[in-house]
């Protein structure tokens, strides 16, 4: 029974993986590199993983961010979605929160996170969306 809701879990998973990468090609733009600050300060506490900037054929999202923490025992990703304006995001952040496999969904300015941890954990994931919050994205084109 176990093995069965760990191997559902998996396949959960690979699934959003799927669906994220579908229709993507990787590429980064100069506007990729705001998130690029995020992610520099969640290794400054210690949340080391590898980050995949790619850009859908979506007209709504300008990228997407996924950051791997490097985990041996567990399954540890965050997903940054670049809207190209806050109506996009508030809408997309309302149909996030209704994905029982996203937790700390959270939306700064047109950038929505959602994590995907398998086995949950709350608590850290509580902490990167206390970041994130806090976080000031500045695009390098209006620095």
């Amino acid at each position: 029974m176990k093995g069965a809701m760990v191997m559902r879990s998996l396949s959960a998973i690979v699934m959003l993986l799927l669906t994220i990468t579908l229709g993507c090609s990787p590429q980064e733009t100069p506007s990729t590199l705001e998130v690029s600050s995020f992610i520099e300060e969640l290794k400054s506490n210690g949340v080391d993983g590898s980050l995949e900037i790619q850009v859908p054929n979506n007209p709504d999202i300008e990228y997407i961010a996924t950051y791997v923490i490097a985990a041996y025992t567990s399954t540890r990703i965050i997903s940054f979605f670049k809207f190209t304006n806050e109506e996009r995001a508030e809408f997309n952040l309302a149909e996030a929160m209704k994905n029982p496999k996203f937790a700390g969904q959270s939306r700064n300015g047109t950038l929505l996170m959602a994590a995907t941890f398998y086995p949950p954990d709350e608590e850290a994931v509580n902490k990167i969306k206390v970041l994130f919050l806090a976080h000031t994205f500045h695009r390098p084109d209006n620095q």
